[in-house]
């Protein structure tokens, strides 16, 4: 798990998170707690069926230009 807390910003929000793992094809962070799982379906990001909780299309394009623009 990442201890760097990285922000994605929707609109005039911001969100922080940290990566919990990271492959080509998934993404796992934890935000405020909740663990959310993204997987890549295609050229797009989507939330994995097995989430507690959805998070929206936007802020997961924002959390995901976040986390691939990390070095």
């Amino acid at each position: 798990m990442s201890t760097e807390r990285l922000a994605a910003q929707l609109e005039t929000r911001i969100f922080y998170f940290y990566v919990v793992e990271q492959t080509p094809e998934k993404i796992k962070i934890t935000m405020y707690s909740t663990p959310y799982t993204l997987r890549k379906q295609g050229e797009k990001w989507r939330n994995a069926s097995a989430n507690v909780m959805q998070m929206s299309q936007e802020l997961i394009d924002s959390v995901v230009a976040t986390v691939l623009s990390q070095p």
